[in-house]
């Protein structure tokens, strides 16, 4: 019976423990200083940690373990109607409804869901301009596809990324700003690394089921001496 108690106990704590946190692991062999011209950099830099750097050409992405992953667009300031585009199965496309500055918006307009994204590297997110002579597509560790990273970091784990297009490199407009993407990673499941109030009950009562059958046991051992 103590053996089944205390079972059930060790039960109820795994069950309500939380996973590790998946993150996106990002590595680049250089970073660039986001420029003044970029109309997102004041939003950028004031978010925890402060992004101020991209990484672009020869870059990575990959993920630390399965996941669901949302993407959101945040603005843009472009003369084109630019796209973010996930290929695949469960992929999806969003193209821009207009031109010109598309002010910053922090809530975010989601535009995609990947529900079960395998851990490992990741190459099928794209930037592009549909109907350009350069339309691309344009993949992570092209230049034209930034991914903003605090200072010094030439790598960077978290479960959170935005992404910026450049849609005209080389040019004085070359900043990286034609479209913000926010990528999130949520462990598959959608359990997080921190436990939900429920979690914290059935935690609780798993370190009080254990407590009483430790009790229990130095009671009757306590008897039979």
């Amino acid at each position: 019976m103590r053996f089944f108690s205390m079972a059930a106990a060790a039960a109820v704590m795994a069950t309500a423990m939380p996973a590790a946190a998946v993150t996106f692991n990002v590595t680049a062999p250089g970073t660039t200083a986001i420029p003044n011209n970029n109309n997102f950099k004041s939003q950028l830099t004031a978010l925890v940690p402060s992004l101020t750097r991209f990484a672009a050409t020869g870059a990575t992405i990959s993920l630390s373990g399965a996941a669901t992953v949302k993407f959101e667009y945040l603005g843009s300031e472009s003369g084109f109607r630019n796209a973010f585009s996930v290929s695949g199965g469960t992929g999806f496309s969003y193209q821009e409804m207009s031109t010109g500055l598309d002010p910053w918006n922090a809530a975010g307009t989601p535009i995609g869901t990947v529900q079960s994204y395998a851990a490992g590297a990741i190459t099928n997110w794209f930037f592009g301009s549909p109907g350009r002579s350069t339309p691309g597509p344009f993949g992570i560790g092209t230049e034209q596809f930034g991914i903003f990273l605090p200072a010094g970091q030439g790598s960077y784990s978290s479960n959170v990324l935005y992404l910026g297009f450049d849609d005209e490199p080389g040019s004085d407009d070359d900043n990286h700003d034609d479209m913000i993407i926010r990528v999130t990673a949520e462990d598959f499941g959608g359990q997080g690394a921190v436990p939900e109030p429920a979690s914290w009950a059935m935690l609780i009562a798993g370190f009080g089921l254990v407590g009483a059958v430790s009790r229990r046991r130095r009671g009757a051992a306590s008897t039979a001496a």
